[in-house]
């Protein structure tokens, strides 16, 4: 077993146990959930997605045309984010405004989600380094199992882009860093008509830590799959759902690479 699949499956047990009502929604992200990862250079997002749990997987390069993303639950795109925006830009707007979610990274934020969504965030200035986290907002869905981020470091590489805040009413800073300076924050979300995007600074590979079960990403990018599958399936919304039991071991995957 690789360590990523044990901390994932640690992860996706100690959300259950907290969270009981997370078993149906992971049971029906498992049996029809569909998540898309474009490459990316730099975060290699691909790299956990095997361990992520869902029905189909799929990978394409950013080079080519996007193929029907209608079906999908979310799709991540890795940094830098060099898509032919004009094979993508209206397939992705329409993805995100029926209720899909988009998660980037790093310099997607120049490359992609200014081009799209031109006054929700922007990259103001450059940095790189560790830094300890603040949760801004704990009762988020996309933080929840995160119980304890004191002495956590999200690590920056350099030249990271810094995520300055243009709609100061529609973007939520879920983390921040201070030490950084301003702007600090580390990982947002901003709604776009039924769907959600999702930004963070640096890469998603790189934030881990020592405790056991306390890869600090996989809790995020499997809360990013509950989000999505709850979103397109409101029969899941927690406030509707009994609270059940599950067995949390993965069941077989299919991933379909796309050339």
């Amino acid at each position: 077993m690789s360590d990523l699949k044990k901390t994932f499956d640690e992860v996706i047990a100690n959300k259950v146990r907290a969270f009981p009502e997370k078993a149906r929604v992971i049971e029906r992200a498992r049996k029809d959930g569909r998540l898309l990862a474009v490459r990316g250079s730099m975060d290699y997002v691909e790299k956990v997605l095997p361990y992520c749990y869902a029905a189909e997987k799929t990978v394409v390069d950013p080079e080519g045309k996007p193929p029907e993303l209608s079906g999908f639950d979310v799709i991540f795109i890795g940094c830098p984010g060099k898509l032919h925006l004009e094979h993508w830009k209206q397939p992705l707007l329409t993805f995100v405004t029926d209720g899909g979610v988009l998660l980037t990274t790093d310099w997607c934020l120049k490359n992609v989600i200014q081009k799209l969504f031109p006054q929700t965030i922007r990259k103001q200035g450059s940095i790189g380094g560790k830094f300890p986290l603040r949760m801004r907002n704990a009762g988020h869905p996309l933080l929840e199992g995160i119980a304890d981020i004191q002495d956590r470091l999200w690590i920056i590489e350099g030249m990271s882009y810094r995520i300055g805040i243009v709609d100061l009413k529609s973007v939520e800073v879920l983390l921040d860093a201070p030490e950084m300076g301003e702007p600090a924050a580390v990982l947002v979300a901003f709604p776009v008509g039924k769907g959600l995007v999702v930004h963070a600074i640096s890469h998603f590979h790189l934030q881990g830590s020592d405790a056991s079960g306390e890869y600090f990403s996989a809790y995020i990018l499997t809360n990013v799959i509950d989000e999505a599958i709850r979103r397109k399936r409101p029969e899941l919304h927690p406030s509707r759902i009994k609270l059940i039991k599950s067995d949390v071991t993965d069941r077989p995957l299919r991933i379909r690479i796309l050339k």
